[in-house]
């Protein structure tokens, strides 16, 4: 599931979330207000009706209040407030705290109910002294005296003061004024320490400090409540950041779906833009049209510099931008060097100035030609195209739309590079077809021409010899016989001459060494001028293996070299070989060659050239420039060597003289001992719907195949191997075949590797022989020995 989808299921229960937290957070955040406002109450409460009661209680003991209404009311106030404190829901610290709170006043109530017993018996007591005091009775000024005392002080001393007082005066009679008296002022005096005594106990019950501690737990209970009220806060706040941050996402992420889609379109357009005018094209029509889209793909990826090169196309294969701005040679280096340090990651290359480091070649090449950034991308299917920029700058390179649309643009150009090299190739097709017509009506003309001529010839050459016979040597007659015989051998060599050019086939091919015909041909052409220094050879030190037909090769290169040595007059003829590899195709000044190795054979003259007029026709049958050619010389070369895969590039030498160059496809050394015997058996990877033809080839060599296609994993192609004498991979891609040669090395040991590839890649091994694609018969036979012998 894509993260735009995943984040618009997840918003919706974001928002859910943030609601429910917002909620609790506002509800636990109003519950920590109507506690805290009932917690403050109830201790304010407690801590007012505390301070009542203690005053009410001095003024019932100072007598100002005659009933103890207010001191219930008190009591009644402080058990309120220790009712609504035990309702609090709270931890145990605070349960803790109100039961101890509880029991302390508990405690206090049951010391106010004393001391109102004993007050109340006081009062009674003081009343009755007062009342018996109104009367003149004997000593009552002594007993009011300590009476007053002790109201005002009921320590010990004063109290056994007092008691001695009251025992020293007289004993009064029972029932009189003066014994009432006296047992009231007895009374006093125990009654008035006894109310003290209970007033400092209700101070001591500590309710204070207990209140302290009460209010410590209720505020250590509010800050556990402020905090997880504050963590609720905080969760509603994550949640509301999260879906802020959601929300936010998925706006940015259908941004860029909005930008990758319009991306998507411009690509679409660009490739439609390209590929459209590409379908229909031909000849400088393409040309035109691939500058076209280059200019379109560099403005649309705002690239520096841009070159594309097809390596198929021969004429006008490289395109750049700006147009004239740079050189041919300017994406080449960058190839090379991308190949070098194995750059190549799904057919591209991201080179920054940043990263350089990796890429050492690639680094020299761009500093040589002051290239900061670079990209550079290749396709090989369905034709190859490379094609090298420089951004403007490495964050522009990096953009996906950028790389796929230059990708879908290239793939663009491919398939238009394949369409116009199919035509080339069908356009080249028909003129085959229109020559290999042309010439069967020449040969067959030339043939029948050729034996009646005979016949004629015949005649004049028989009916020359009579008469010379019966004329007398010297005699201006026999000179004229002569001749005639002279003029019928010239015909006759003329004849023999239409009647080669008149074969419409070719000797059989097989593997043979260049090196031996051209020397060969250096031995004929010194003997039959008679000046062994007029013709110069230089051929390679180790042999020069091609395919094909050692008479028919002899005939070309004589034929060339024979008019080179008329064109000349007289002057130095050089043949050079040499060992050329093309990267890709290349056109010469007839005919055109696929990327592969090619021997060349360089015929340089000392003549004055060949005139463009005349280079157009070189090798049409029957042409010729001599008053005494016949014009079937250079075109029989021309059809040996197109029969061998082959082609001649002629061109005008700047100082003098042309050079006519033959070009041959290399074959396979010959192994000079066996590399393979008849009976062994051989692995033979190659392509699934090339399995069976392949493997009847081998069969019918003598060998016994054990047939695996390209696809077979390497664990089971080891063990192929393993039970093998040797090993034939037969495959088209260059990546397939350097896979397998790299999993099969270490497990070959002494077994030969047979690579048969298009471009006849060379490997650092002594065990690879290489092979032509696909599989020819005759190299395979080459290599095949009967059983004397040892592998090579």
């Amino acid at each position: 599931m894509k993260p735009p989808h995943l984040l618009k299921i997840a918003i919706p229960y974001l928002l859910l979330l943030s609601i429910l937290l917002t909620a609790a957070a506002v509800r636990a955040m109003d519950a920590r207000r109507r506690w805290s406002s009932a917690a403050a109450e109830g201790v304010t409460q407690f801590s007012m009706a505390q301070r009542a009661l203690h005053i009410d209680l001095l003024n019932a003991r100072a007598g100002l209040i005659r009933t103890y209404d207010p001191v219930n009311a008190d009591l009644t106030a402080t058990d309120d407030a220790l009712s609504r404190l035990r309702e609090l829901p709270s931890d145990d610290e605070v349960r803790r705290a109100v039961a101890d709170l509880t029991a302390a006043t508990a405690r206090q109530e049951a010391l106010v109910e004393r001391f109102k017993t004993n007050n109340a018996l006081l009062q009674n007591s003081l009343a009755r002294f007062a009342a018996n005091g109104a009367t003149e009775t004997p000593g009552r000024d002594v007993l009011s005296a300590w009476v007053l005392k002790l109201t005002l002080d009921t320590s010990p001393p004063t109290v056994a003061s007092a008691r001695a007082a009251l025992a020293a005066l007289p004993r009064a009679a029972n029932g009189s004024p003066r014994a009432q008296l006296s047992s009231h002022a007895r009374l006093l005096v125990d009654v008035l320490p006894e109310g003290d005594r209970l007033l400092r106990a209700i101070w001591a019950t500590d309710i204070e400090q207990r209140l302290a501690r009460l209010e410590t737990a209720l505020e250590a209970n509010l800050i556990s409540r402020t905090y997880r009220m504050r963590a609720l806060q905080f969760s509603a706040a994550f949640a509301l950041a999260l879906l802020a941050a959601a929300v936010v996402m998925l706006l940015l992420l259908q941004r860029l779906q909005t930008r990758e889609l319009a991306a998507q379109a411009a690509n679409a357009r660009l490739s439609a833009a390209i590929a459209m005018p590409l379908i229909d094209t031909g000849g400088s029509t393409f040309v035109s049209r691939v500058q076209e889209a280059v200019d379109h793909l560099a403005c649309h990826i705002n690239a520096r510099r841009l070159q594309l090169r097809i390596p198929e196309l021969a004429d006008q294969s490289i395109f750049s931008w700006p147009p004239g701005a740079l050189p041919d040679d300017w994406l080449a280096p960058f190839a090379e060097a991308a190949e070098q340090d194995g750059a190549w990651f799904d057919n591209r290359v991201l080179a920054y100035h940043h990263r350089l480091t990796r890429y050492p070649a690639i680094a020299h090449a761009m500093q040589q030609a002051g290239v900061s950034d670079l990209v550079l991308l290749r396709t090989t299917h369905p034709a190859p195209v490379l094609i090298g920029f420089e951004p403007a700058g490495p964050a522009s390179a990096q953009r996906h739309d950028h790389l796929a649309g230059t990708a879908s643009a290239l793939a663009a150009i491919a398939h238009g590079a394949n369409r116009e090299l199919l035509s080339i190739e069908r356009r080249n097709l028909d003129r085959t077809l229109a020559w290999a017509r042309r010439m069967e009506a020449i040969g067959v003309l030339a043939s029948g021409l050729a034996h009646n001529f005979n016949n004629i010839i015949g005649a004049i050459a028989g009916y020359g010899e009579m008469g010379r016979g019966r004329t007398r040597k010297g005699s201006a007659t026999r000179g004229y016989f002569d001749e005639i015989l002279i003029a019928a051998r010239r015909a006759s060599d003329l004849v023999d001459e239409m009647l080669g050019f008149a074969k419409h086939s070719r000797s059989g091919k097989r593997p043979i060494d260049l090196r031996d015909i051209l020397e060969e041909t250096h031995r004929l052409l010194a003997a039959a001028n008679q000046d062994e220094a007029m013709f110069r050879l230089d051929v390679p030190d180790g042999p020069c293996p091609v395919s094909g037909a050692t008479v028919d090769l002899q005939q070309a290169f004589l034929n060339i070299c024979n008019n080179a040595a008329q064109a000349g007059r007289g002057g130095p003829v050089a043949m050079v070989c040499d060992l050329v590899n093309l990267t890709e195709r290349r056109r010469f000044s007839h005919g055109s060659l696929a990327a592969g190795r090619y021997f060349t054979v360089a015929i340089v003259d000392s003549g004055p050239g060949v005139p463009p007029e005349v280079a157009a026709r070189l090798f049409e049958p029957f042409f010729t420039t001599k008053a005494a050619g016949t014009g079937l010389g250079l075109s029989t070369a021309w059809e040996i060597v197109r029969d061998h895969g082959g082609t001649i590039d002629v061109t005008n030498l700047d100082h003098a003289g042309a050079c006519f160059t033959v070009w041959l496809p290399a074959a396979a050394e010959a192994a000079t001992s066996a590399v393979l015997r008849e009976g062994d058996r051989i692995l033979l990877l190659t392509a699934s719907d090339a399995l069976s033809h392949d493997s009847r080839t081998l069969a019918g060599l003598g060998l016994n195949t054990i047939e695996l296609p390209l696809s077979t994993g390497a664990e089971a192609m080891i063990d192929a191997v393993r039970s093998s004498d040797a090993v034939l991979v037969s495959a088209r891609e260059v990546r397939t075949v350097g896979r397998l040669v790299h999993e099969m090395l270490p497990t070959l040991g002494a077994r030969p590797l047979l690579l048969a590839t298009p471009a006849n890649l060379t490997f650092p091994c002594s065990r690879v022989v290489n092979l032509s694609h696909p599989i020819d018969g005759s190299e395979v036979a080459a290599l095949i020995r009967e059983r004397a012998g040892t592998l090579a």
